[in-house]
């Protein structure tokens, strides 16, 4: 086996910003043909809440986080009250046992960007024993290092004891649950080292303390700490340090740049706030306390979506658990699909579930079977016994939340992300710039669109948006090329309505010479150029109506030649409008109309 306390023996891990997305490729079959019946169900879900198979105590709770997390203030949003979060200790059963431990941090293990000062003392966190296991020397059968969620600036591991006690009671193990250090006080990659000091204390631990091997542990984490548990299990990939048994992690942020369709199209529906509508307190190149600039928005072990599948050493299985309602659903499908096509990775997609939906298992029977399918999880895939594991297939289902809780499969979950884009478009919620592969949201509030647009600027084009996007680029060509030709249209009609309105003025005659000229028809009156301009303009306006209709054209070589025409069209008549201006100002100065020609 590796030492696993070695030091470190490869630089920055790679970065992959693309999608690896050709016509042969096997997810390509994910966008066309008939859809699944999930696939469906999603898509055709209404635009608001509450959804049908929501409780009313569901309901009610969602509808007062949105309210609280969203209004002005919010502690993921206020550093000042981030703190008063975190001491929310949630109630356990008494036969539950809460051990405090103090984990020695391992200065030898020393990331990149920390300072000496960073690497030392211990790093707090306790044991959630469920199980009895009275001789703590000894090693338990199995265990869970467990990564709390917060978006890193809240959250600990008392603020999940409710749903970790039944955690370990599913899979019979105990819980080594952290308090990994938080922004805004500390920064990647501090919670990283955290992390990995938890993990070698299990692996390597100090002298009279339990050793347990790789396939007793399996990481754990929800949101914040799942997207934390994903970049541990890269580190130890990347760093020859010996990976877990398993990885289950429920909710998981994959992407911090938050880019991915789910975020908008499923804002009705979860408690989680918009982060992008509120950056106050973040200079334009941070957008969250998290990182210290957006320039590490990519990097894996901050959003893990942006990593790369290595056939060397593959993952060991992982089970990600998200709701099909929640904003950062699409993470852990992009991560599994795109970037890790080939390995033991099960997702399971919650019908109609908020985000982290299993910390309300208090009072929602289908949030605790989401718990007991994790702790089953874990307890069919770590532990002494390494035979007679099952295999994990690489694959998505949908949990319903009916009688029984019956599975769908779900054979084409990329096509999920792919219609929620395609919806978005269509809605005219959000654009999509070709130039750099990249989606942003399109404000109403041209403030907000402002400051969102230039706070995310700097991850251009590093945020994980790329990856849907260069697999739709060609639907989202049509949708863009249609837009255009709709403003370009509207551009045309509004210069025609101005040319008109200034030939009416160049060539109406004054009180004066309407009161010493005889009546005379309207066809008498005006001048032979005019009623040429006028014809000019009459065929400027069919040409508009014409290209209305170009509208849902799939190639832009046939857009641009009726814009182009527009636009010869237009210079005719300004033209036109120069000459008659010309004519009226030569015989205001009593010239012969020829000589102003």
């Amino acid at each position: 086996m590796t030492d696993p306390t070695a030091a470190e023996t490869r630089d920055e891990p790679q970065r992959s910003l693309t999608l690896p997305f050709a016509p042969d490729h096997p997810i390509a079959s994910t966008f066309e043909g008939e859809r699944s019946e999930a696939r469906r169900a999603i898509n055709d879900r209404p635009q608001t809440g509450p959804l049908p198979t929501w409780s009313l105590m569901l309901s009610v709770v969602l509808k007062q986080g949105r309210w609280l997390l969203g209004k002005p203030g919010s502690p993921l949003l206020n550093p000042d009250l981030v703190v008063k979060t975190r001491n929310v200790k949630s109630p356990v059963p008494i036969t539950t046992k809460i051990t405090k431990v103090a984990i020695p941090m391992r200065p030898e293990r020393l990331i990149p960007d920390m300072t000496e000062d960073e690497v030392k003392g211990t790093v707090p966190g306790e044991w959630v024993d469920v199980h009895p296991h009275r001789d703590t020397s000894k090693p338990a059968e199995r265990v869970v290092l467990y990564l709390h969620g917060g978006a890193y600036v809240t959250g600990s591991a008392a603020t999940h004891r409710t749903m970790l006690w039944r955690l370990a009671k599913h899979a019979h193990a105990r819980i080594l649950a952290i308090d990994y250090r938080l922004a805004p006080e500390t920064t990647f990659p501090a919670a990283v080292f955290d992390a990995l000091c938890a993990y070698l204390y299990l692996i390597d631990p100090p002298a009279g303390q339990p050793k347990y091997e790789p396939h007793q542990i399996s990481f754990g984490g929800d949101s914040a700490g799942g997207g934390l548990a994903t970049a541990l299990l890269l580190y130890c990939r990347d760093h020859d340090i010996p990976m877990p048994g398993a990885v289950a992690t429920l909710s998981p942020w994959m992407d911090v740049s938050l880019s991915m369709p789910a975020w908008a199209i499923n804002g009705p529906y979860d408690y989680l706030p918009n982060f992008l509508d509120d950056i106050k307190g973040l200079s334009e190149t941070r957008s969250f306390f998290y990182i210290k600039t957006n320039d590490d928005l990519s990097h894996p072990y901050i959003s893990p979506i942006n990593a790369v599948e290595d056939p060397a050493k593959p993952l060991p299985p992982m089970l990600i658990q998200v709701g099909d309602a929640e904003r950062i659903r699409d993470d852990g499908i992009v991560f599994s699909e795109c970037k890790f096509p080939n390995s033991p990775i099960r997702v399971e997609l919650y019908e109609d579930r908020p985000h982290v939906f299993q910390l309300m298992a208090v009072f929602d029977s289908f949030s605790r079977h989401g718990i007991e399918r994790l702790g089953g999880f874990i307890r069919e895939q770590t532990g002494t016994k390494i035979d007679g594991r099952p295999v994990v297939e690489h694959k998505a289902v949908r949990i319903l939340a009916k009688p029984g809780y019956p599975e769908q499969e779900v054979p084409d979950v990329l096509g999920i992300v792919h219609d929620a884009a395609r919806k978005l478009i269509e809605r005219g919620e959000w654009k999509h710039d070709l130039e750099d592969t990249s989606f942003f949201i399109v404000k109403k509030n041209a403030t907000i669109r402002r400051r969102v647009k230039t706070a995310l600027a700097a991850a251009e084009p590093k945020s994980f948006g790329n990856v849907v996007v260069a697999a739709m680029a060609a639907a989202a060509a049509q949708a863009d090329a249609a837009a255009e030709v709709v403003a370009a249209t509207q551009a045309a009609a509004d210069e025609i309505a101005d040319t008109e309105a200034a030939i009416v003025a160049v060539t109406k005659p004054t009180e004066a010479e309407a009161e010493t000229k005889p009546a005379e028809t309207e066809a008498e009156t005006k001048p032979a150029e005019t009623a040429a301009v006028a014809a000019v303009v009459q065929v400027a306006v069919t040409e508009a109506d014409a290209a209305n209709e170009l509208v849902d054209a799939e190639a832009e070589t046939e857009i641009k030649p009726a814009v182009t025409e527009i636009q010869a069209k237009i210079a005719e008549v300004e033209a036109k409008v120069a000459s008659a201006e010309a004519k009226v100002a030569a015989e205001a100065e009593g010239k012969p109309a020829a000589a102003a020609e």
